[in-house]
This record gives structure tokens, C-alpha cells and sequence, in this order.
């Protein structure tokens, strides 16, 4: 089969998908059209940062000490003085237990080569997951972390949008991106707002404050242009829905074990929170014609931070290419993809 005519194919996936496929369907990986395999990234990697251990938030931790949570940002070479960049912000993944801002290093270094100001962030960690036995954790403590995690990324926007003058920010393009857990924490800084939190964190709502006002005293307002969810989840697709839907780009093993490809419970536990993962919410885009690309990688799992095997070049130079596309007002290319298949070229 000719080039040409695959390219057709992907393109009408979407279409086939939006038809065909629910969020209460089959949870398997649609058929596509499969590309080789993803490999993982073996690069190491480090980054070259501009500003580090930067605080843009003080809060309380889990155990109730006094925190101070940092962010690393990272500019493009041969900044045009004067000239402003689009702007990403990374979190790293770790179940809400573990990870550190500088896993982020390689990918910020890849964003920022791209003509991104990109930044990774802390946020805060912590709960009772039962000492790593699966399944035992507690739940409420569980949703307090995650709480806890979206005060912390909206604090973290604030800061930005105040020091973008510093930083060489362009307000108007501000995009949010993250890897399993982080990936989780920027879908739903995006997409809950206090209204919703009332009603499904009832606890730690009422325990910790608003999603919007914790940790610094900024009130800079700011819109989300994009998402990039590595392995990510939201806990109800009905969040995407007309009055808000952004365009994302995903990436995700098509065996995950931990977040859900389609639809189902955290690490398969049925006490944990129900999510929905890239296959759903890219169904809910298309279905409201916003642009989405699901990338999936046959017969791999969660892999390391969510990577699923998918490297770090492949991911973020998919990421830039779809957020450029975005802010040069062109049509990005949707569809469900295979493996490793270059959306750029299509």
C-alpha cells in the first residue's frame, strides 16, 4: 500500500473512533495502524537550565511541616532579546509518592531546543499507599495527594504568568505537560475547578482551601492552549465537554497497568478512584472537533515514569510539533497512532 493511502487510513481513525467507541465500550486498543516499536530512552540526558530551585510556593506538607516547593526553568539558545516564547510546564510522575523535578531535565532541555521556555516543577508528595502493597492505601488519603498536587500546579501557573516579563514568557501560549502522575496533575489543574472539588473533594476541599489560592498570594489569571499526558488520567470524561476541551497530545502503552489505556481503576484497585485514560479522552476531543492525538505503543506497559518504552525525543518532538501547530493556527493532524509514527511528516 502506497504512502499516501496509510496516511488516508490514520487520518480517518478519529472518525472511525468517534462512531464507534464510548467511554463505557470495550476497554482494548482500537485497531489501527502499527508502526514499529517504541525504544527506550537511553540518552540520560540532563538539560541546561537557566533559573533553578526557583520558590514559587510555600505550603504544608503531608505530615504537616512547612514546605517550599521550587521550579527549574529552562530557555531556548540564542534567545532574541526582547522576544517572547511559548511557555510549557512539566510534571514528573511518581504516583504521588516519589520523583523529583530533575527526571524532567532531558525533556525541558528537547522543549527548550524547540523554542519553549519550559519548566519543571516540585509539587508536594505524600500519602498512606500501604507501604507499596498493592491495593492497600487509603483512598482518602490518596485524594488529598492528589488535592494537594493541583493547589500546587495552579500556584506554580501563577508564579509564571507573574515573572513572565523575567522569563520571556508569551502569555497568550501557555501550555501544561507531565508523566503519570504528573500527567494526571496537569489534566486536572486544567480541567476541575473549585465548584467541581467541592462536590468530589468534599474532605480535602473544606481541609485545605481552594484549588486557586493555596500556596502563594499571586492572583495572575492565565488559559491552558494545550496538554501533553504521558500515561495520564482524569476521573470523568464529562469534564471534556463543550464548555471546556483542550487540545492533547498523549502517549501510552497499550498493555498499562497502572493508569488505564481506556477506562477503569487506578492500578486495577476497585477501592482507588475510577479513571479514564488516552483512549477515552481522546474520543471525547474528537467528538467535539477539538484536536487530539493518541499515541499507543503495542504490548507495552506503564514502563519507566510512564514512557511506556516511548522515548524522550519522540515524545517531546511530537509534543512541540502539535504545540507549534497550535500557535501558528494551523489544523494539527488527529488521529489514534501505532507505535512510533511521525506526526509532523503527516
Amino acid at each position: 500500500m502506497k504512502k499516501a493511502d496509510w496516511i488516508k487510513i490514520l487520518l480517518l481513525i478519529p472518525l472511525f473512533g468517534a462512531l464507534q467507541y464510548s467511554c463505557s465500550k470495550s476497554n482494548t486498543v482500537p485497531q489501527g495502524i502499527t508502526s514499529n516499536g517504541g525504544g527506550g530512552d537511553t540518552t540520560g540526558g540532563g538539560g541546561n537550565v537557566t533559573f533553578s530551585n526557583v520558590v514559587y510556593a510555600t505550603n504544608t506538607d503531608w505530615q504537616g511541616h512547612t514546605v517550599q516547593l521550587t521550579l527549574d526553568v529552562y530557555q531556548p539558545p540564542n534567545m532574541v532579546a526582547g522576544k517572547k516564547y511559548p511557555l510549557i510546564m512539566n510534571m514528573h510522575g511518581g504516583g504521588y509518592v516519589e520523583g523529583d523535578k530533575s527526571t524532567d531535565a532531558y525533556k525541558c532541555q528537547l522543549l527548550a531546543d524547540s523554542g519553549f521556555i519550559a519548566v519543571a516543577i516540585n509539587y508536594r508528595l505524600g500519602w498512606d499507599n500501604g507501604g507499596g502493597t498493592l491495593c492497600a492505601g487509603d483512598t482518602a488519603s490518596f485524594n488529598e495527594a492528589a488535592y494537594r498536587a493541583m493547589q500546587d500546579a495552579n500556584a506554580a501557573m501563577r508564579f509564571l504568568v507573574s515573572k513572565a516579563n523575567d522569563y520571556s514568557i508569551d502569555t497568550s501560549w501557555i501550555f501544561i505537560a507531565g508523566a503519570s502522575a504528573g500527567a494526571d496533575v496537569a489534566l486536572t489543574s486544567t480541567y476541575i475547578n473549585d465548584a467541581y472539588a467541592k462536590v468530589r473533594y468534599p474532605k480535602p476541599a473544606a481541609k485545605f482551601g481552594g484549588l486557586k489560592t493555596a500556596g502563594n498570594n499571586l492572583t495572575n489569571k492565565y488559559t491552558i492552549k494545550g496538554i501533553c499526558a504521558i500515561a495520564g488520567a482524569l476521573e470523568d470524561s464529562t469534564l471534556i465537554n463543550r464548555s471546556q476541551a483542550y487540545p492533547c497530545i498523549s502517549f501510552q502503552g497499550e498493555l498499562d497497568e497502572v493508569v488505564p489505556i481506556n477506562f477503569g481503576y487506578y492500578l486495577g484497585c476497585t477501592n482507588y478512584p475510577f479513571e479514564v485514560g488516552s483512549l477515552c479522552q481522546y474520543r471525547q476531543l474528537v467528538a467535539l472537533n477539538v484536536p487530539a492525538i493518541a499515541n499507543i505503543l503495542p504490548g507495552q506497559g506503564h514502563g519507566n515514569n510512564g514512557d511506556s518504552g516511548y522515548d524522550n525525543p519522540f515524545m517531546m518532538g511530537s509534543t512541540a510539533c502539535f504545540f507549534h501547530t497550535l500557535i501558528n493556527k494551523r489544523k494539527p493532524v488527529t488521529g489514534i497512532y501505532i507505535g512510533t509514527i511521525n506526526t509532523c511528516a503527516n
